[in-house]
């Protein structure tokens, strides 16, 4: 079964987009601190100098900004590269999903409908989200699709029952995650979501320690962080732990677990690895870094977005930079 759309290949060879995107890439925004300083919060997006960022007036159009640009970019790739992206694709159009999955539940179709539109996903994943009566319903049809590609998606119906959205959005991320780790994949993109399950399995060891969770957390296989290695660092009970593995692991020095440092470094370390990947001139790692730092960029509006009354110098902690 499609889970993204096919557009006819146009044959471009490789070295036709990466030359698109090194104009693209200009584009994006890289000083932060003029921007955030420059005046009102977001008001400063309308200045000419923030074109491709100019249309985003609310967190969804943040979202919806950054998939019209992944739309772009796997509109112009021949469909050995498609192929290849495929997973980095499908990974971050669960996040479409789940965005669609929550305003359906509190029935916002406006947003959902704005998002679908610049969505990859394919037809039949559409019509779930747009058509379905109801979140149990979405649900239900998501359960059915993705189940064609792994059996360990069976169940998302019982599980929303449980646990809601919050469930079926660790359940989505995290088995496909799994799967993918199983999977054949290029290596560069292999190694890219190692350091995702790595980034998740941290946190997810960090708010149990934090927040004294008495129920222990399940540690995703495949990252680089070995499973027995996260397993210690939660039987010690030592908060400060967390700052070893991602001195030793992630290559960020923090000196205090809070929770802003221990998220951002997270991200920097991923930010770090592809940009040190995307200087090869050709291929796929100059692609994957652009992508990735659409995201990031996406990720950092949302973030002004939540912190518009903040202090400044408090927003410009929460940025990857």
């Amino acid at each position: 079964m499609d889970f993204l759309e096919k557009p006819s290949d146009r044959g471009y060879p490789v070295e036709y987009l990466l030359s698109r995107i090194k104009g693209r890439r200009a584009r994006l925004i890289r000083d932060w601190k003029s921007l955030i300083y420059g005046g009102p919060l977001l008001e400063s997006l309308a200045s000419p100098q923030y074109r491709r960022q100019a249309s985003i007036r609310s967190p969804e159009d943040v979202w919806g900004n950054l998939f019209k640009e992944y739309r772009w970019v796997y509109g112009q790739m021949n469909n050995e590269h498609r192929q290849i992206f495929q997973p980095f694709f499908l990974y971050s159009e669960l996040r479409t999903i789940c965005i669609c999955l929550r305003h359906m539940k509190e029935n916002k179709g406006g947003p959902v409908n704005n998002l679908i539109e610049v969505s990859m996903l394919s037809e039949d994943i559409k019509q779930i989200l747009t058509t379905s009566s109801d979140t149990t319903a979405a649900v239900a049809g998501l359960e059915r699709i993705f189940s064609s590609l792994s059996k360990e998606f069976t169940g998302l119906g019982e599980l929303f029952d449980a646990e809601g959205l919050r469930g079926i959005e660790q359940r989505l991320t995290n088995t496909y995650l799994t799967y993918s780790m199983a999977a054949k994949m290029h290596p560069l993109m292999k190694a890219f979501f190692s350091r995702i399950i790595d980034a998740r399995n941290i946190m997810s060891l960090y708010k149990c320690l934090r927040l004294e969770i008495a129920t222990p957390p399940v540690f995703l296989p495949s990252g680089s962080i070995s499973v027995a290695k996260l397993q210690a660092v939660l039987r010690s009970g030592d908060l400060f732990g967390i700052t070893s593995l991602i001195r030793e692991f992630i290559g960020i020095r923090i000196d205090n677990p809070e929770p802003t440092l221990v998220e951002v470094s997270l991200y920097k370390g991923i930010t770090r690895y592809l940009r040190k990947e995307g200087k090869e001139p050709f291929g796929v790692g100059p692609l994957l870094d652009y992508l990735w730092r659409c995201s990031i960029e996406a990720m950092n509006l949302s973030m002004l977005f939540q912190g518009k009354d903040l202090e400044r110098e408090a927003v410009i902690a929460e940025l990857v930079q």
